[in-house]
């Protein structure tokens, strides 16, 4: 092994040998199956850093039961991604001054699927950098044939079921991508705008109404004037008619609910380009009157504005009306505009007929299913109250998309007849144009990559999934709908827990965008320091549900790590031993093998609980303790003493295996130079035979040795001098533990009864020159001093309920031993100042 450790090394032609041994795609049907089927990514590009933290959690998680024996199933599959994914095709088009109806349905199709082969392989090449342990050979992609199959049964069977339906309803609108989207992909963004105050002249009277609005460009499909029926104006005004002031059409005056009298001056114009004032219109048997196209132009309802932008518009329209003397007044806001999450333009509200999924009794199942004892268990729990909060408003949801990229919809016409099913009805009819919105796809994905709706051995074995791991943003886009189309389609839920993890964020805790030039790309993370390091760096500062603020210094952390590892692999490395599974542990392993053994056991086990908790923090803490401090400073540090070292090999192996899902590629490489197996081979022993109750005697020689170095350290002396102390009688000292303590901190063993020093188990005392022993008092008050501060601290956490209540029970065990051990010392030293005193 090189002096130092290097990625480059390490990472080589690993995620390579991990596939051609087929760790992750051979599966034993003997074996207990755990599956998490990878959230599809986008086939439109790179790998984000938020990316990284989702799949390198799951990875962590499959390689975690792999070793702990599981038939592990990580099944990789990619989505088309139709909005997206189009949207970057047409721009490439356009640069060749081509489009998609200058080369027709089929071609362009061709150019997507071009699309799509180059960029899945980046994906796959991304994945192989990240080294994630996925079952290749079963890789599926939402737009293949099995999906399609499967997807287009799945419409015709909601279809002749009523949960599929066609209508003329109000729907968002993207002017820029020309197709509808469903009310989860509009995102409501805090925007500044200008109010306008509009005087509306009342009919036969020299009054007005005014009524504010920051959209002119609707003045034109205005078809009423509302008011909250709890306004007082209401019934001096419901007999009036009011007078349009752009089309002088004579305007009626109605109640509604949905008026909020706070807004403006409490009293609405009735458009066609609001959802709420559609209901209003519909309620009221009004005409729908659109003067806005798809194009996000006004048409030729506007007269003489036919033709403008809608930003435009407003300018124009403003000039006209202020000429005209019906503005009262303009002030500057900011209110939420709804955007299309995809192309980021204003979003417009249309009447068309589109497709939808009734979610009434979808809803009801998923609220019922969480009620029962099968319900899908979400960590943190708090996210189960998002959902339902969700599921008990949702809308029903659009699922046609204007596009040529996706599942084309398994629906007919001819002369006004519909008839949905999978192939032609015969001469005259026509397929709907149009696609399925993604998600309806995706939204199958548990089941559908599994086979369904055959009913295959796969689909017997690994569904449901055992957990889905995800960032809390896409809960109603995905979660949601996987929940209730799986409820739907098999009767089960699609996951048996889903972990929440949070976003990656940048060191000041800002969201990574392009706009702020903050954003991270794992890959280049990745070839300067290495996937091992950005893995720590991401997972072991994740907490589920929290956010990460991510930067180098995280990076550099897991960094230092490596490095420890890599140093105690070369030491290790030169102490060679013939290593045979006949060795007859009892008959070579010492006490300090034996107390190493239960540290790790003991931290293995903390790993275990916690990993059953995915708190990943926590298993980091566990860790770096017993490698850093047990296994390094401790441990290693005995075997210079030791008159063999045949279980330094099998306790490193165990180490390396217990750390490999962490970091897997320096784990795996370790193991292969130095023992020249196999890890994901290797066989682990039982141990638990050879494990003690007890090994006081080395617990006391390390505190002992620490308290040794502490003395020396706090009053400066040189490690040169040497010093002497004496131990207790409750104590005795073995002659390698005198050597031990002698080459570790430069004291030797001589009777005093000088400055003594309270250990869990023994006193040492510390045999002092007279200018020392002034300073005993002193030194006696300041132990006294850290002992009560100790005692507060351990205090008020034990005595706090919310801390009982949320901490695990091993570290409230910790806290009550600690505060006992530093009652124990108060009393000691009490004591001794007393006695110090008295002379």
């Amino acid at each position: 092994m090189d002096k130092n450790y290097n990625h480059l090394i390490t990472e080589n032609k690993r995620q390579q040998k991990w596939k051609e041994n087929k760790y992750f795609s051979f599966h034993n049907p003997v074996k207990r199956p755990f599956t998490i089927i990878v959230p599809p990514p986008n086939i439109t590009g790179k790998l984000h850093i938020g990316h990284a933290l989702d799949t390198y959690i799951q990875d962590t998680i499959i390689r975690y039961k792999k070793l702990e024996g599981y038939d592990v199933l990580y099944l990789a599959g990619k989505d088309h991604a139709g909005i997206a994914t189009q949207a970057k095709v047409e721009k490439e088009l356009a640069k060749k001054k081509l489009n998609k109806y200058t080369l027709g349905r089929e071609k362009f199709l061709q150019e997507m699927w071009k699309w799509k082969d180059e960029y899945s392989a980046n994906i796959t090449s991304q994945w192989d950098k990240l080294g994630l342990a996925l079952d290749y050979t079963s890789e599926r992609f939402t737009l293949d044939e099995k999906s399609n199959e499967a997807v287009i049964k799945a419409f015709i069977d909601m279809y002749n079921n009523n949960l599929i339906y066609r209508a003329e309803k109000p729907i968002y609108w993207d002017p820029k991508l020309q197709t509808v989207l469903s009310n989860i992909e509009v995102i409501n963004k805090e925007t500044p705008q200008k109010m306008y105050y509009i005087k509306y002249p009342i009919k036969d009277s020299e009054d007005h109404l005014l009524i504010a609005t920051t959209r002119l460009e609707t003045l034109f499909s205005d078809v009423a004037i509302a008011l909250n029926p709890e306004d007082s104006r209401f019934n001096e005004l419901k007999t009036k008619k009011i007078i349009h002031p752009l089309t002088k059409k004579e305007l009626t005056v109605v109640a509604s609910k949905l008026i909020d009298p706070a807004f403006g001056t409490g009293i609405m114009k009735v458009s066609a380009h609001s959802i709420d004032d559609i209901t209003i219109i519909q309620e009221n048997g009004l005409e729908i009157i659109e003067c806005i196209d798809k194009n996000g132009k006004l048409n030729k309802v506007a007269g003489e504005f036919e033709g403008l932008e809608r930003q435009e518009s407003r300018k124009k329209i403003f000039k006209h009306l202020k000429d005209a003397g019906f503005i009262e007044k303009v002030e500057d806001i900011v209110s939420n505009v709804g955007y299309s999450e995809r192309s980021d333009e204003p979003i417009e509200i249309l009447m068309q007929h589109q497709w939808f999924v009734k979610m009434q009794k979808l809803s009801q199942d998923l609220l019922k299913h969480l009620q029962s004892a099968n319900k899908v268990s979400f960590i943190p729990g708090r996210f189960e109250d998002v959902l339902v909060k969700w599921m008990e408003n949702v809308y029903d949801w659009t699922i046609s998309r204007q596009l040529w990229w996706g599942h084309r919809i398994p629906a007919w016409y001819n002369e006004g007849a519909i008839k949905v099913q999978e192939t032609s009805p015969g001469e005259g009819w026509v397929q709907d144009p149009d696609v399925l919105d993604t998600w309806f796809s995706s939204a199958l994905a548990p089941f559908m990559f599994l086979g369904w709706p055959k009913n295959t051995e796969e689909l017997e074995r690994y569904f449901p999934t055992d957990v889905l791991v995800t960032a809390y943003d896409i809960i109603f886009f995905w979660v949601a709908r996987m929940y209730f189309q799986s409820l739907y389609f098999t009767g089960e839920a699609p996951f048996r827990n889903v972990l929440i993890h949070g976003l990656v964020r940048d060191e000041q805790g800002r969201k990574m965008s392009k706009s702020l030039g903050n954003g991270i790309d794992p890959i280049e993370i990745i070839d300067t320091y290495g996937s091992d390091a950005l893995r720590m760096a991401l997972i072991f500062n994740s907490s589920p549900g929290q956010d990460i603020n991510f930067g180098l210094d995280k990076i550099k952390s897991s960094q230092l790590f490596l490095n420890k590892l890599w140093n105690i692999a070369r030491l290790i490395l030169t102490k060679p031993v013939k290593i045979s599974d006949e060795i007859k542990f009892k008959e070579v392993i010492d006490n300090f093998d034996i107390w190493i053994l239960n540290r790790f056991l003991l931290t293995k086990d903390l790993v275990n609980k916690n990993m059953e908790k995915y708190e990943f923090a926590v298993v980091y803490k566990y860790i770096y303790e017993f490698v850093v401090n047990d296994f390094s400073s401790w441990y290693l540090e005995f075997c210079k003493f030791k008159n063999n070292d045949i279980f330094l090999h099998f306790i490193f192996k165990e180490i390396l295996i217990m750390m490999n899902p962490f970091m897997p590629f320096i784990t795996d490489y370790i193991f292969e130079n130095v023992y020249k197996e196999e890890l994901y081979l290797y066989k682990s022993i039982n141990f638990a035979e050879y494990t003690s109750p007890s090994h006081k005697e080395i617990d006391t020689l390390i505190e002992l040795i620490t308290e040794l170095r502490k003395y020396r350290e706090s009053r400066a002396i040189s490690k040169s001098e040497i010093l002497y102390f004496d131990i207790s009688d409750e104590f005795t000292i073995s002659q390698l533990s005198k050597e031990i303590i002698r080459k570790m901190t430069n004291f030797d063993m001589k009777a005093n009864t000088d400055f003594a020093i309270k250990l869990i188990d023994a006193t040492i005392y510390v045999k002092q020159d007279e200018n020392a022993k002034a300073q005993e008092i002193a030194d006696i008050q300041k132990a006294i001093k850290h002992a009560e501060d100790e005692i507060a601290f351990n205090k008020k956490m034990l005595d706090n309920p919310k801390f009982i209540e949320k901490a695990s029970k091993e570290f409230v065990i910790e806290k009550q031993k600690n505060l006992k051990e530093y009652q124990e010392k108060l009393g000691f030293y009490q004591k001794l100042l007393e006695e110090k005193q008295a002379k």
